[in-house]
């Protein structure tokens, strides 16, 4: 028998924007955004096609104008990697922390892997997609992730939907 595939980590939530002025932030974003999503980079973020996608959906919804959007990003680690690398074990828990800590309007939930990390289910991503959900007492949203979105590019306005509803929420709350 095989071994089981390496537990996902959460990295700590960083700053998208964090030289967004806060004066020039538009009205109704809320007080900020937290996005969950599987990174190959989690150090870099913005670094790929992947992640340029995403900084391009980001900016369609002005979110690049606001300091308060963070990305916790969700990893394999490295074979070998020694479980007390830092980053916590529990995904739930450590999330559970970045949102309570952050308080987002928003938690933005990107992909199958991140939505069963996030939410602990194992539905289909339509389904995921379909019903509001909580994160730490936040409202979230799930939508497919921007590598997924690369491959398949006929789920981009089913995507565009979705963004646009996670903003709806966070006008309305």
């Amino acid at each position: 028998t095989g071994t089981a595939a390496p537990a996902l980590r959460l990295h700590p939530a960083q700053a998208l924007y964090p030289t967004a002025d806060p004066a020039q932030t538009p009205a109704g974003l809320g007080r900020g955004w937290l996005i969950v999503a599987e990174s190959m980079t989690p150090a870099e973020p913005l670094g790929g096609d992947a992640a340029r996608l995403l900084d391009n959906m980001l900016r369609a919804m002005q979110l690049h104008r606001h300091p308060r959007v963070f990305l916790a990003a969700l990893a394999r680690p490295a074979p070998g990697a020694r479980p007390d690398d830092g980053a916590p074990t529990d995904v739930a828990q450590a999330l559970e922390q970045a949102v309570h800590a952050l308080q987002p309007a928003m938690v933005l939930v990107l992909g199958h892997v991140a939505a069963r990390a996030t939410l602990g289910r194992t539905e289909p991503l339509g389904r995921l997609r379909a019903v509001p959900h909580t994160v730490g007492g936040r409202p979230a949203v799930v939508t497919y992730d921007p590598a997924f979105l690369l491959r398949s590019q006929d789920a981009k306005a089913a995507t565009w939907a979705d963004l646009c509803r996670a903003l709806a929420l966070v006008r309305k709350a």
